[in-house]
Parts: C-alpha cells; sequence; structure tokens
C-alpha cells in the first residue's frame, strides 16, 4: 500500500507540472489546449487521489486480525477504534482531512470541462480548490505535529516528507486565492507547491524502500528498531542467522531485501513513462472529429492511443513486479537476471520514445494549424 501510495501521487504530481508547463510556455496548439490540460488534469487528480485513500485505508484497517479475516474497511470507521490500537488522534484527523481536499479537488476538476456561469463556477471549482487546498495544509500540519517536526533534528526522511507535504498544502491551498496571487504568480506558486508534492513522494519511495511503511501519517508502521545479524556455525556445522539486539546496525538484505538505489532510480523512470504516456493518449482526444473530415489521421491518432493505452497497462504491471521483487536476481539466477536487465534497458528505450513521440506530435499539430491560417 505504501509503495502505491507514492507511485500513484508521483504520477498524479507529474501530471499537475504537465499543465503548468502548458499554461507557462503555450505547449502545442490552441486546440489542444483543452486536451492537453483538463484531461491531464482530471487523470493527475484521480492519481492524487488514489494515493490518498491509499494512506486512508491503510489508517483504517490497521487491525490485522480484520485483514486477514478479509472483513476490510474501505470507507470509514470511528476514531476510537483506530486509537485503540495507539495510533495518535492526528494521524486520523490528517488522513482524514487529506482525502476530504482530494475528493473536494476532483469535485472542481470534473466540473472545469464545462462552461460554468460565474455563480456556478464559484461553487464548483473556486470554492472546492480553496477549501480543498486547505484541508491538504491542515493534512501537512498533523503531520508536522505526528513527526515531532518543531522538537527534532532534520535527520530522518519522515522529517522532511512531513515537511514538503506541508508546503506543497500551503501552496495549494493560498494559489487557489486569486487576490494574494494575481496572475501569472499564482502559477509560479502552485508549481512550487507541486514539485514539493513530487519530492515527498520520491522521499516517501525511499522510505518503502528501508521498510518505513506507515509514512508520515503512521509512525507506528515505520520500523524503529534496529536489528543486527551474523552469519554463525550451529552445532552441526552449518550457517545459520542469530541477531543481536544491542547492535546499532540494520537488519541483513538476506532477512529483509530492499530496493537499490539503482532499482529506485528506475521505479521513477517507469512512474515518468506512465505519466508522460497518458499525456500522449490525451492528444488522441483532439483528433475525434478527424473521423469524418480526416479518417486516415484518425486511424493513425487511434493506432496511437492504443498502443499508448498498451503502455500505461504494461509499464504499471512492471511497477507491480517490483513492488513484489525488490531486488535484481543474483548472477547465477539464469535467465531472470538477464530478463530484469533486459527489461530496464528497454524501459529507458520506452521513455525516450515516448517523449520523442510527443514531440512529433506536436510538431505534426503546429503543421496543420499553420496550414488552416496560411493554406
Amino acid at each position: 500500500i505504501a509503495f502505491w501510495g507514492a507511485v500513484t501521487c508521483c504520477e498524479g504530481c507529474l501530471l499537475f507540472l504537465w499543465i503548468d508547463l502548458i499554461t507557462t510556455y503555450a505547449i502545442g496548439t490552441p486546440e489542444m489546449s483543452y486536451e492537453l490540460t483538463k484531461v491531464p488534469n482530471l487523470v493527475g487528480g484521480l492519481f492524487f487521489m488514489t494515493g490518498i485513500y491509499l494512506s486512508w485505508f491503510e489508517l483504517i484497517n490497521m487491525d490485522s486480525e480484520k485483514l486477514n479475516a478479509n472483513k476490510l474497511h474501505y470507507f470509514w470507521v470511528s476514531i476510537e477504534s483506530v486509537t485503540d490500537l495507539g495510533i495518535e488522534k492526528a494521524s486520523y484527523v490528517g488522513a482524514l482531512t487529506y482525502l476530504l481536499g482530494a475528493v473536494l479537488y476532483t469535485i472542481s476538476q470534473v466540473s472545469d470541462f464545462w462552461e460554468l456561469t460565474p455563480g456556478v463556477h464559484n461553487v464548483l471549482i473556486d470554492w472546492p480548490l480553496i477549501v480543498g487546498g486547505l484541508m491538504f495544509f491542515l493534512g501537512g500540519v498533523c503531520e508536522l505535529k505526528i513527526n515531532k517536526v518543531f522538537e527534532s533534528a532534520p535527520t530522518r526522511l519522515v522529517w522532511w516528507v512531513a515537511v514538503l507535504n506541508c508546503y506543497g498544502g500551503l501552496t495549494f491551498w493560498l494559489s487557489a486565492c486569486p487576490a494574494l496571487f494575481p496572475g501569472k504568480l499564482e502559477t509560479r506558486f502552485a508549481v512550487t507547491g507541486t514539485i514539493m508534492y513530487l519530492l515527498a513522494s520520491v522521499l516517501s519511495l525511499l522510505m518503502w524502500r528501508v521498510e518505513q511503511f506507515g509514512g508520515a501519517l503512521i509512525p507506528a508502521l515505520n520500523r524503529v528498531a534496529q536489528v543486527a545479524v551474523k552469519m554463525a556455525p550451529n552445532a552441526n556445522g552449518k550457517f545459520v542467522l542469530e541477531a543481536k539486539d544491542d547492535d546499532s546496525s540494520r537488519v541483513d538484505d538476506v532477512l529483509h531485501p530492499r530496493l537499490s538505489w539503482r532499482g529506485l532510480m528506475f521505479l521513477i523512470v517507469y512512474v515518468c513513462i506512465g505519466a508522460f504516456t497518458v499525456i500522449a493518449c490525451c492528444t488522441f482526444l483532439n483528433h475525434g472529429k478527424d473521423y469524418k473530415d480526416d479518417p486516415e489521421t484518425f486511424r493513425q491518432e487511434l493506432n496511437m492511443l492504443m498502443t499508448g493505452l498498451v503502455n500505461i497497462i504494461i509499464v504499471h504491471m512492471v511497477l507491480v513486479l517490483n513492488s513484489a521483487i525488490v531486488t535484481m536476481p543474483k548472477k547465477g539466477d539464469a535467465p531472470y537476471r538477464s530478463l530484469a536487465i533486459v527489461m530496464r534497458v528497454l524501459s529507458v528505450i520506452v521513455f525516450a520514445n515516448t517523449v520523442l513521440g510527443l514531440r512529433v506530435q506536436f510538431e505534426e499539430a503546429e503543421y496543420h494549424h499553420s496550414m488552416k491560417q496560411f493554406p
């Protein structure tokens, strides 16, 4: 759950940053602006809300007996049932405010697909953004309290995750207030918050890498005990693992295999492929009207859409594989090691091809746009 929460938040932040690039640098043609902003905005919001919901789901199902009994909670539990397990009230409040903020943002993103009157626009778009941003900020404040940010030095990953999330929530809230940041200043301020959320998501992957599965909201799930292990011969002369409680080093990777830094880098590559392929698929929506006017172009774009959807599914299947098998197979584990290496090489090629494909689509769109203006 911690892994997928961090991954989906990363994808959501990348799509939010894409929208800021579109509005700032006018990428693409005016005809494509609707499909390249509103659709990625909604998809990014859904990714972001998924990551937040997974944290809420993890919190309300802390009772392992219920997990093993297939009696899962999906939407709600009382705060008492959580605090009885030793979880702070701030964890419950923080997770809930994050979820409410994500729901409000999704309402705004869905409503933004239609032309609304000023009054309806305020109710369905402006106020959900303001209140949702406030909820994100309050969730960040809860993380500061849970992790005792003001009482400890910045030497822990969770410390930085809490601070970055709080700053991201603050920028989401204040950037939605037009009187505070008019014009492009609002966009630039919001971009800093999105970058902070993206960095916090990457740091959450680092926490997952060292088996701190609770993130910044559920520190009870983070591994705080440090146990050392060593190889020692038993009575039969065979080597076994022994643990010492008074040692300060981490558990040996034989017992707890963890993701390497190189593996983490490729995880980020997979996430980028997923986000950029979503953008590539969005460009097809601009050609939906070509079904009758230009069937050849429509078929080409439909083919690219189907290819993109397949790539999205494949890259998320690879992410599923990486969440289960976190280490590279050893040299003696052929052909699995070779397959893992080839998969990483192909991921770099697919990433480069996705970026190149986006560039080609934009160039073609600009060419057709210029031909319409100067036939």
